[in-house]
């Protein structure tokens, strides 16, 4: 963590409790190691997407900021462990076009939805800190506006229960005035669930089209799994457009 005084370029990376922030700083911070599992705290030479999830050993488990516990956390985490989330009929919800009713989504080694703030570096070259905050700080989220110099937004897409109260998170983010020219990239998360929506259903339950219309900042949306690690290339990419740049 830098001292008083020093210079931070920092990216904060929002969004609801659960949405998998912690999963993908840590599995962000595990690519630019070289895929290489646990160790230290500094970031090595780039490398590509490890062929397979990462497991819940001490390495992703570790941090100060990783607490289990708690009756309202580990609630929560029970019950997105489980994602077999029933309507009225029994019926499963948010499951993607085309897909077969098949087993209720699970999420193994999932962490518990992040409690505070969580800092994790990544070398793009230039040094840049990922500043997760929880989504039960959202009420305090505008106190670290002003420290930073781009946003993530990460959704749920295999939550639909969460899709309203997201959008209005995001809405409210968008219209801080602190961050009014910042680039923010959207991430529709946990694709890798078999009851995830699609980035066409996400937009259209968002009404995307409008929100980028009306927004001042440059939006960029991607879809990811912080679990398997489909699409954190892309969003390697697009720090290190926004943010690596030592110039």
């Amino acid at each position: 963590m830098a001292g008083p005084g020093r210079a931070m370029t920092t990216c904060l990376v929002l969004g609801a409790a659960g949405g998998g922030k912690s999963l993908l700083a840590r599995r962000l911070r595990h690519i630019r190691r070289g895929g290489a599992p646990g160790g230290g705290h500094r970031d090595g030479p780039g490398g590509g997407v490890p062929s397979r999830p990462l497991s819940r050993d001490r390495s992703l488990t570790r941090g100060t900021a990783e607490r289990r516990g708690g009756v309202r956390g580990a609630g929560r985490a029970a019950g997105h462990a489980a994602h077999g989330r029933q309507g009225p009929e029994g019926r499963e919800l948010g499951r993607g076009p085309g897909k077969a009713p098949g087993p209720r989504c699970t999420q193994p080694s999932r962490l518990s939805p992040q409690v505070g703030t969580n800092l994790t570096d990544l070398r793009l070259p230039r040094t840049v800190t990922l500043r997760e905050l929880g989504g039960c700080m959202g009420p305090i989220w505008h106190s670290y506006y002003g420290e930073c110099s781009a946003l993530m937004f990460v959704v749920d897409a295999a939550d639909p229960t969460q899709v309203s109260s997201s959008c209005v998170q995001l809405l409210s983010v968008l219209s801080a005035a602190p961050l009014a020219a910042l680039p923010v990239l959207i991430l529709f998360n946990k694709i890798d669930l078999p009851c995830y929506m699609s980035v066409m259903e996400m937009k259209s339950l968002f009404r995307m089209q409008d929100i980028v219309s009306c927004a001042t900042q440059p939006i960029t949306i991607l879809e990811t799994s912080a679990y398997d690690g489909t699409g954190l290339a892309e969003v390697l990419q697009w720090l290190r457009a926004t943010l690596g740049d030592p110039q």
